[in-house]
């Protein structure tokens, strides 16, 4: 037997509030890349430390990429939550129609 209409309510609001979850952290990543990409330097720059600049700038601007990736996927993974909320939503409303359309 399928999930009830309260079952469905329920999912849906979790997933929902899941989703809110995922979209409240992805300006974390969003302020991480940020900050790394102000952070890059050009040889000049660097000045004396030339021997680290290689290693710097790659370790960088690896983070900065994983940050920024991180992002996108936050609210990739919180647009698809809320994408499977409303699939539950349009499942209930579709079942109580042919519910109440049901002659007793």
């Amino acid at each position: 037997m399928g999930m009830t209409a309260e079952e469905m309510r329920v999912a849906s609001g979790a997933l929902e509030d899941e989703a809110d979850k995922w979209d409240n952290e992805a300006p974390d990543f969003d302020s991480i890349h940020e900050s790394l990409e102000a952070m890059a330097l050009t040889r000049v720059e660097a000045g004396l430390f030339q021997i680290m600049f290689n290693a710097y700038e790659s370790c960088r601007s690896t983070v900065a990429g994983r940050a920024e990736e991180g992002a996108k996927e936050f609210r990739l993974m919180a647009t698809t939550l809320r994408h499977i909320a409303k699939d539950y939503a349009r499942t209930d409303e579709a079942e109580a129609d042919e519910y109440a359309s049901r002659a007793w």
